[in-house]
Order: structure tokens, then C-alpha cells, then sequence
């Protein structure tokens, strides 16, 4: 007499041992790191501890961080995660083949790190203004969140402006447009009258 076992795929966009989770939280850049898949199916957190990701999707991978974090550090945690394969760990190296493709964009003005970023950009799916703002070290103290300039070329090769308010994006009022290659976001200061 004969088992049936029934074998369950492995999808592809799963977390599993010996991948890189890239982790990004808005309200601690400290927390903000690549963070290894041990072959326990965890990463180790600093002061949050071991979290369970392995065959996790990415949307399931940020609320069990989120949930983690929020029980042990933050009350509260926006919550951002790539998966990054280890051959993809090397990808700056000349001839290494990044299995996550990424875009280049000019992020300017009052943000933490501004200069020229390369944003993953995946299965279709380009990250928002408003997410590669937090993906690439949030905004300034004095920034002016709801008049973020967006720079892009248009078909006939000019740069046109946008004008994105990142503050109704942040509340959930608003769709975060998605990024584009070679855009330039510009983020200006609050100015204040004496």
C-alpha cells in the first residue's frame, strides 16, 4: 500500500535560510540594515529577538516584524522588507547577477541621505515616492512633506515637475505614485517667517 503525499510548490517570492531580508522602519533608522535567514528560519533582531520568517510572502514578513517590534521597542512600526537571495548579496561585485532588480533615483533636499539610490523594483512592482523616501533613510527634521518634487523625463525626453504630498500618502489619504527610473525627488525645508 502506497503513501499519497501531496507536495506543496515552493513559490519563488518567499522568505527561506540563506536568504537576506533587507529591513527598513520609518520610525528607527537604527533598525534599518540586511538582516540573514539562519537555517532556523529566523532572523535576530537586536533587543526584539529571534522572528520566524521562513516561507513568509513579503506582506506576511512585515507584519511578523511589525508585530515583533511593536511588542518590544516601538509602539508603533512602519514596516518595509525585501528578499534578498545570497547571490544577490554581491550583486556590486563586477560581473555578479542581481536576482532583485533595482532602479537608480536622485533623492535631494531635506532627507537623511540624499544623493543617487538604486531601489528594488520587482516583479513588476516599483516602489512608491513616499516608500523609497523611508527606504532610503527618511525624511529631514525641517522637511516639507506635502510639496516633495518629483522630476521625470516625459516621452519627448524633457523633465517634468510633480508636486506629491507625502503627508496624505503617509495617512492613507492619497495613492504613493510609483518611482521611476532616473527620477529626481526633491524634498524642500519648511521655511519659517521672523
Amino acid at each position: 500500500m502506497s503513501e499519497n503525499v501531496v507536495r506543496t510548490p515552493i513559490a519563488k517570492d518567499v522568505f527561506l535560510a540563506g536568504d537576506n531580508l533587507e529591513l527598513f522602519v520609518k520610525e528607527d533608522a537604527t533598525l534599518n540594515n540586511s538582516y540573514p535567514v539562519r537555517e532556523g528560519g529566523y532572523i535576530v533582531i537586536p533587543r526584539a529577538g529571534r522572528i520566524s520568517v521562513s516561507g513568509l510572502s513579503r506582506a506576511e514578513a512585515e507584519a511578523r516584524v511589525k508585530e515583533a517590534l511593536q511588542g518590544t521597542q516601538l509602539t508603533k512600526a512602519t514596516v518595509l522588507v525585501e528578499r534578498m537571495s545570497k547571490s544577490a548579496q554581491f550583486a556590486s561585485t563586477p560581473g555578479a547577477a542581481s536576482t532583485v532588480p533595482k532602479i537608480m533615483v536622485y533623492i535631494t533636499g531635506a532627507v537623511k541621505q540624499p544623493g543617487t539610490h538604486f531601489v528594488p523594483s520587482s516583479d513588476g512592482h516599483s516602489l512608491g515616492i513616499y516608500e523609497t523616501l523611508l527606504i532610503t533613510g527618511g525624511l529631514g527634521r525641517l522637511a516639507q512633506d506635502q510639496r516633495v518634487e518629483v522630476m521625470r523625463v516625459n516621452a519627448s525626453g524633457r523633465r517634468q515637475r510633480a508636486i506629491i504630498d507625502i503627508r496624505k500618502v503617509a495617512l492613507g489619504l492619497a495613492d504613493d505614485p510609483p518611482v521611476g527610473e532616473g527620477d529626481i525627488i526633491h524634498v524642500p525645508e519648511k521655511v519659517f517667517g521672523f
